[in-house]
């Protein structure tokens, strides 16, 4: 089947290519849904597109306001109908004008076959048609008309879009009913408030000729028109990994996490209010543009020069960065606007800025924008749009508890990260002290131990708890406790000194007397030595002395 490009952003890929060419579209919806400006700027884009020409239909606007409406988009509306390549055709009905009998629509085809020839038109808008069918005093002929009036449309081989106003989503009027059932393709505009705040989504309930899902899809109205926020690419994953890594500049959070963050993964930074949330994630962002990557910094209800002054005090400065284009930082009211726009307008900025580094905080305030079910769909979305562009992105999430499974219950961006770091208090001894845990990083060792968090001038610093005594311990207790334990080991190793002191003294006055006793040993055996030789000596000496004495006197020897 031919498609036609709606040119609507995210749109002609949910439809396979765009609506179908040649047949009748029904677009259907509350007021304000967004029908008539549909219906325009895919004219818009049709005529700016092909060149060719658009016929547009009123039922319910003067032709001068519909142009007024749409003159701040960059659609050059009023220029295409001054040269005739856009008409718009004025069928509002007369407040004076009576009806009798059936209301029939063959006057209005004749209208149309007659301005088609005219003009040329390959595209009819036909918006508000449910104002003519509504003066059908005879509902039950309303299918029959929507047969006839949908076999004429084909034999003008004309594209339609038919728009018909419906009381809230899924409202089954006769004349909704009756549409869906002709036309080759419905589209369903809904907007409702969700936690007080406008939200926009739009939904294909049929299309013949395409495969489509039917879930609602987020939209918004911004100031190129309507867009969708739609997944990237195709319905797999297939999103590039990467092995470098990034460092966090925290050089003991490196070392908790193997090395670092994998490039291109997402990092969520979990924890109640005034846990560091901001800090930590500014502080990685300054590493990245100390690296020379480029950083976005998206911020809700806290300025830039506020950040900046706050993280300062801290010793990371982001001023240096912004001046140098390395980094872009960007403020906004969560409750401004929907989380719709939110999301739309940060993924602008990524495309047009072109980050290695993205930053949100807090991702959560898209609950405060737009409702639970609404945060979770853009939640999951924005770590799509991250991933398919290769960006580390940081998140940060504010929780009411201590517990970091409490982030679990608010965007379920907690079950996408691929880091998760959990801030909390410590409350002890009169102090209130912040603590670090890696609750997971796929893909990477990591350390499962809590570490105190400790903000100085100087900057981050991680440091061991005291853990001991069933006691975990931070701050000034932390403090004490190492003083009480350096202090007890001191005094074991003076006492072991003092012991070892005394045994070596001992060993030394045993060692003396030994070599006293031995050196008296020696002298002894000597003595005896010396006694012996000399009873020997003189023996001799004495024999000699008689030999001589009886030589001198003649006398015999003596034997």
């Amino acid at each position: 089947m031919n498609k036609i490009e709606t040119g609507i952003p995210g749109f002609d890929r949910v439809l396979g290519g765009g609506l179908p060419a040649f047949r009748s579209t029904l677009v259907v919806g509350g007021p304000g849904a967004g029908k008539t400006l549909f219906g325009l700027q895919m004219m818009a884009n049709f005529v700016n597109t092909t060149g060719k020409s658009a016929l547009f239909l009123s039922f319910e606007e003067h032709p001068d306001d519909l142009v007024n409406n749409v003159d701040h988009f960059d659609w050059h509306v009023r220029e295409h109908v001054q040269e005739n390549k856009i008409t718009i055709m004025d069928a509002r009905l007369s407040p004076n004008a009576t009806f009798m009998g059936q209301v029939d629509l063959e006057g209005m085809m004749g209208i149309i076959a007659a301005q088609v020839a005219r003009t040329k038109a390959e595209l009819l808008v036909i918006d508000g048609l449910d104002l003519m069918l509504s003066m059908q005093p005879n509902q039950d002929l309303i299918l029959q008309q929507m047969f006839a009036l949908d076999r004429f449309l084909r034999d003008q081989k004309i594209s339609t879009i038919i728009s018909i106003k419906a009381v809230g989503v899924g409202s089954q009027g006769v004349a909704v009913q009756s549409a869906q059932y002709v036309v080759d393709c419905v589209i369903e505009l809904d907007r409702r408030l969700e936690s007080d705040v406008a939200v926009s989504t739009l939904r294909v309930v049929k299309s013949r000729g395409a495969s489509v899902v039917g879930n609602r899809i987020p939209m918004a109205i911004n100031g190129s028109g309507i867009e969708l926020l739609t997944q990237e690419g195709s319905i797999e994953l297939a999103h590039k990994v990467f092995y470098d890594r990034v460092d966090s500049g925290i050089e003991r959070l490196d070392a908790l996490l193997g090395g670092g963050f994998y490039r291109g993964t997402t990092i969520l930074v979990s924890g109640s209010p005034g846990t560091a949330k901001t800090t930590i994630s500014g502080h990685v962002l300054a590493q990245a543009c100390k690296n020379n990557e480029r950083a976005l910094f998206v911020s809700f209800d806290e300025s830039e020069e506020q950040i900046i002054r706050n993280l300062a005090s801290v010793n990371i400065h982001l001023q240096p960065h912004v001046d140098a284009g390395r980094l872009k930082m960007l403020g906004m009211r969560a409750a401004s606007s929907s989380a719709h726009h939110h999301v739309l307008k940060i993924r602008h900025m990524v495309e047009a800025f072109k980050p290695n580094m993205l930053v949100i905080d807090p991702v959560t305030a898209l609950v405060k924008a737009g409702g639970q079910e609404v945060a979770n769909v853009l939640a999951e979305l924005l770590v799509d749009f991250v991933k398919s562009h290769g960006i580390t992105t940081v998140f940060t999430a504010l929780v009411d508890s201590s517990d970091a499974l409490a982030e679990m219950t608010s965007t379920h961006i907690s079950t996408m990260a691929d880091t998760w770091l959990h801030l909390t208090f410590a409350i002890n001894g009169g102090e209130r002290n912040r603590a670090l845990t890696i609750v997971k990083s796929r893909g990477s060792a990591h350390s499962n131990q809590v570490r105190e968090l400790i903000l100085s001038a100087d900057g981050i610093r991680l440091t061991d708890v005291y853990s001991g005594g069933g006691q975990v311990l931070m701050g000034t207790a932390r403090i004490e406790a190492e003083g009480r334990l350096q202090l007890a080991q001191d005094r074991e190793r003076f006492e072991k000194h003092q012991r070892e002191r005394l045994a070596k003294a001992k060993v030394d006055t045993l060692k003396a007397q030994m070599a006293a006793i031995e050196a008296e040993l020696l002298a002894s055996e000597a003595n005896v030595v010396f006694e012996d030789q000399f009873e020997k000596v003189k023996d001799v000496v004495q024999g000699r002395a008689l030999q001589d004495v009886l030589a001198s006197r003649s006398a015999d020897s003596v034997n």
